[in-house]
């Protein structure tokens, strides 16, 4: 029987340093998430998140820009969309890494 935490896998860590976690955090912010699910993309090539995470922003953020450019945008939902979708992929960039230890 093998234990999980002695064979499960090695995660890189995700931000090297302080200043490359908070120019992460302002790329997702000052595009207004639309570079969300690319830099969640490489965060789950580090396997510090699941693959998921991207495609889930991907869908979220262009179907939303894509959906209100076919139909119109009469009550401004779009913009509703991207902002809040921008708050949580900051928010989710921020503590992406927090429980990143040495050694595991």
């Amino acid at each position: 029987m093998s234990n999980p935490y002695i064979t499960a896998p090695i995660h890189a860590r995700m931000y090297a340093t302080t200043a490359h976690k908070v120019i992460w955090v302002v790329v997702v912010a000052a595009s207004a998430g639309l570079l969300a699910p690319p830099l969640f993309y490489i965060a789950a090539k580090k396997r510090a998140i699941s693959m998921l995470v991207p495609v889930v922003y991907a869908v979220i953020i262009y179907g939303s820009a894509s959906l209100g450019s076919l139909v119109g945008n009469p009550k401004n939902w779009v913009g509703g969309v991207l902002a809040i979708t921008m708050i949580v992929a900051s928010v989710h960039a921020a503590i992406l890494d927090t429980d990143w230890k040495p050694g595991r």
